[in-house]
């Protein structure tokens, strides 16, 4: 449990300064930006760390339809380790400084 707190620190931060150098070498605003690249992080963290699911599901009807075979379903089932939540804590700490900015 310690090891993945101090992954998901780690990962938060380099996330932060990954973007933050992006917004100095592109021309955005790094306040305006970051909770939206946080929020796609996460996303595709979470969507490679999974099996099953939706994306599966479409995968194996257009299988079985292909080979007139009945496919078995999948059960979603994640894997998520310090660099998701660390992405997830990302997200969360840019959105409170984005509403903390403009309101």
């Amino acid at each position: 449990m310690k090891r993945v707190i101090q992954q998901s620190v780690v990962s938060a931060v380099v996330i932060g300064l990954v973007v933050w150098i992006a917004s100095l070498l592109v021309p955005f605003s790094y306040i305006d930006w970051s909770f939206f690249i946080g929020l796609g992080l996460t996303v595709i963290f979470f969507l490679f760390n999974s099996s099953g699911g939706t994306i599966s599901k479409g995968v194996n009807y257009a299988a079985a339809l292909s080979a007139f075979q009945r496919q078995e379903e999948e059960e979603l089932k994640t894997n998520l380790g310090g660099v998701f939540f660390g992405s997830v804590l990302y997200t969360l700490v840019s959105l409170i400084a984005m509403i903390f900015v403009y309101f």
